[in-house]
């Protein structure tokens, strides 16, 4: 007996509906027939309540994407922008490990998980990282940012952006805005959409972290310094904005300064002519992540969703990932007072360039070594930067003083045996010496309840996590989280790798990512 699709029962049909992406191929369900459509409107509907129900109990689980060597794929990068649109998350800009800055754009298509560049047209922005675009009415919106300077000529600063660019997604094309008043150049800020206001928050802007606040008509693209009340949060950046509806905010988390994390949130009342901040009381702290900083929050409904260390196989307040590459020293105590972000400070210093393949290079060898071929060989270590290149007071000075006048070509081949046969040296080591990883941190899930925050409590709490044996991708900082139908996603970032050589010293190298990992409910089936 032949059994056509059309003869199964509703169930058995919503269910092998359930089994669809929940993106344009679930879409195009309801158009089949008015059966059809009744079944997958009650598909996305479930769906959508079983993914609230799933983070209000905080059972949510990692899923990561298995990438394909023969497909096109974006570069690994860190402190990028991200927004969703319908079918696909788009990915602008971000930085290297090397501090190499991007301006291209990628979309992924979310029912295939493959990555697309579209060859975009118009107003290209700058190559930059830690700017924020938002989307609005088939565009998206991005604002400021920061370059860091090539390696040469030395001495270069680093650059804040105040450009405003705006990204048609039906004509494929920037723009790029240009107003009377702009806010300073600005960067690690937070921005959000309420009606046909943006409203920016903080950052580091003049060389110092700001609390301002500022606002884009996005009719007019004009903007202004919005006055706000005396009690307000201190300055920070790297915190999460987050819009509850078209008169609030809430701040989340951020950094007053280099290894200054905060964990507080506060609530921005945006009615009469001075708005309104308020601190929020939060409840459970217990069950609070170790860190809010350096990435985006997402809200799922009444709730917040946090990516932080597991506090289950980590030390508590343990600030070991920086905001930068050059970051990545403990601070000393006239450091933890200061205001400026820690890659301000290091923004006239070349960056120590740790990528032992660029330009074919193998190890380090000392400048001081090569000076006379009498001189005993040195054996350096080629993970160890240095000495001389750390010290930011130091500069070409150092070097000129050490090097004695060009000599006569007669010990050349001296000199050049003797480069040869260190570097083999080294080679054997590095061969010998099979770097071993330590135990890494991982990510895990926080929850937020802001259900009482616009009460007159104005309250948040934490949600007690569910143990589960599945754990989380690597700790990172500096990813993007975005909200899709019914799951969460999220991209790239950066981390400190931690490795032990034969039980020598450990090394400290950063290492940027290009994966991607789903957070979903647990199975549902209707």
């Amino acid at each position: 007996m032949l059994c056509k699709i059309d003869d199964l029962p509703d169930e058995i049909l919503e269910y092998i509906l359930s089994l669809i992406p929940p993106y344009k191929d679930l879409q195009e369900c309801t158009l089949v027939s008015k059966r059809w459509y009744r079944a997958t409107k009650n598909v996305i509907e479930h769906n959508e309540a079983h993914f609230q129900k799933a983070v209000a109990l905080g059972s949510l689980f990692w899923k990561t994407c298995p990438g394909a060597d023969w497909l096109p794929t974006i570069g690994k990068r860190h402190s990028h922008s991200a927004c969703a649109y319908e079918n696909f998350m788009y990915v602008f800009g971000g930085c290297t490990a090397t501090c190499t800055t991007f301006n291209d754009l990628w979309r992924l298509d979310l029912d295939t998980r493959k990555w697309i560049r579209p060859i975009t047209m118009g107003s290209y922005p700058s190559p930059k990282a830690c700017a924020t675009m938002l989307y609005y009415k088939k565009n998206f919106i991005l604002f400021g940012g920061w370059s860091h300077p090539s390696p040469y000529p030395l001495h270069q600063q680093w650059k804040l952006f105040n450009e405003l660019h705006v990204y048609s997604i039906e004509l494929n094309r920037w723009s790029a805005i240009n107003a009377l008043e702009s806010p300073p150049p600005t960067s690690a800020h937070s921005a959000s959409i309420h009606g046909n206001l943006m409203v920016v928050f903080g950052g580091v802007c003049n060389g110092y972290s700001s609390n301002e606040v500022w606002c884009l008509n996005l009719d007019t693209y004009c903007w202004h310094k919005q006055t706000t009340s005396n009690l307000k949060p201190q300055p920070r950046y790297g915190q999460s904005q987050i819009e509850l509806d078209s008169k609030h905010l809430l701040i989340l988390g951020g950094c007053t300064g280099p290894n200054v994390a905060m964990n507080d949130a506060w609530l921005l009342t945006m009615e009469n002519p001075n708005w309104t901040w308020r601190k929020v009381n939060m409840l459970r702290s217990e069950c609070a992540p170790t860190r809010i900083w350096c990435h985006q929050a997402c809200k799922v409904g009444d709730y917040v969703i946090v990516l932080s260390r597991n506090k289950q196989i980590c030390q508590t307040n343990d600030m070991s990932i920086s905001l930068a590459k050059n970051a990545c020293q403990r601070p000393t105590p006239s450091e933890v007072q200061d205001p400026v972000p820690a890659f301000e400070r290091h923004k006239n210093v070349a960056p120590i360039d740790r990528d032992e393949n660029v330009n074919g290079r193998r190890g380090s060898f000392p400048r001081s070594s090569m000076s006379s071929p009498q001189s005993p060989p040195l054996v350096s270590v080629p993970h160890r930067p240095l000495p001389i290149l750390d010290s930011p007071t130091l500069g070409m000075a150092a070097f000129r003083e050490e090097l004695p006048r060009p000599r006569p070509n007669l010990h050349r081949q001296r000199q050049l045996e003797w480069l040869r046969r260190m570097e083999e040296k080294i080679q054997n080591l590095k061969t010998q010496t099979k770097p071993v990883k330590k135990t890494e941190n991982t990510l895990a899930i926080f929850v937020l309840d802001i259900s009482k925050v616009l009460s007159d409590e104005c309250v948040a709490s934490w949600i007690p996590l569910k143990p589960n044996d599945q754990s989380g991708p690597d700790e990172r900082i500096l990813y993007s989280l975005v909200l899709g139908r019914g799951e969460l996603i999220v991209f790239g970032g950066i981390r400190k790798e931690q490795t032990t050589i034969q039980g020598q010293t450990e090394t400290d190298d950063s290492e940027v990512y290009n994966d991607l990992h789903f957070i979903n409910p647990p199975r549902y089936v209707i």
